[in-house]
């Protein structure tokens, strides 16, 4: 036995011997892990019949009574919310990661209009952490957003400022800090600052989804993201999702990209499959 094999290999191999000898039928690994086509999975759900063209609030998450939750919900009301926005099943899973993680610092990059700012401030406000602690800092380059596919509305001015108004609308605004921008640069000019704060716990990617955009963002948030951490990453089924490839990079090279060690799990998405993963920094 070599001095040099890992504790892990050492009880790997001691299984895998032991289920010889047993009789036990192991499963072939795989030479690859990649996924060639998600649409051979006999689970991989994929969009049916026509198109929505907007998100749909359920009646399920509706309280009158929580300023936050109505906030969010006069967001989904907004024509430009659709589809670039997370849909309100995948803002409420959001919502329960920041809720169950309980992470001191966030970094989101991407904000849109704020419809996931929205969703995780709120889970920090409903967890009662001090807005003096944890902090989401939010990079974004908040230019104009131009027409897309199944969205008619633009905001060409001013996003910083309606974004703005909103949280503070929503009793959100001491939990987010704003780093305007492009992303890259500036999460690598923030670094030392989120290191000296005790480093990243929770990120949230979902801006420029080219692979160089992507790559970017996330190799220039990593030497601040803490052993643990996690990294939430939005629009990783290029099939279903326009065909945005950097997400999907990322995801299938992330061991190679980082100079961490991390362990993935992809979730699907409702209404509209456009997937995210789930990364945790092990080493």
């Amino acid at each position: 036995m070599s001095h040099d094999e890992s504790t892990a290999a050492r009880l790997a191999r001691s299984l895998w011997n032991r289920a010889i000898k047993l009789g036990i039928a192991l499963p072939i690994t795989p030479n690859t892990r990649l996924i060639e086509n998600r649409g051979d999975l006999a689970f991989y759900p994929v969009l049916g019949g026509d198109h929505p063209t907007k998100w749909c609030f359920p009646d399920s998450f509706d309280n009158p009574n929580c300023a936050w939750l109505q906030a969010i919900k006069s967001l989904y009301a907004e024509p430009i919310s659709f589809p670039s926005s997370l849909s309100p099943d995948a803002g409420l899973l959001l919502h329960s990661l920041i809720r169950n993680l309980r992470p001191r610092i966030i970094v989101e990059v991407g904000v849109f209009i704020s419809v996931s700012t929205h969703w995780m401030a709120a889970a920090l406000l409903d967890a009662g952490i001090d807005p003096a602690g944890p902090v989401i800092h939010c990079f974004d380059d908040f230019g104009p957003i131009h027409k897309m596919p199944y969205c008619e509305s633009e905001m060409l001015e001013g996003r910083l400022e309606w974004v703005t108004q909103r949280l503070e609308s929503a009793g959100l605004i001491d939990y987010v800090e704003f780093h305007v921008g492009d992303s890259s640069p500036n999460l690598a000019g923030a670094r030392e600052r989120l290191i000296a704060a005790g480093g990243v716990d929770f990120a949230f990617i979902d801006g420029d989804h080219s692979i160089r955009g992507a790559t970017k963002d996330f190799v220039s948030l990593e030497p601040a993201l803490n052993t643990g951490g996690y990294v939430l990453l939005h629009d990783t089924f290029p099939e279903q999702c326009g065909m945005h490839k950097g997400p999907r990079y990322v995801c299938d090279n992330i061991n190679k990209i980082g100079s961490g060690t991390y362990e993935l799990c992809e979730i699907y998405l409702a209404p509209l499959n456009y997937g995210m993963a789930l990364l945790r920094r092990i080493g």
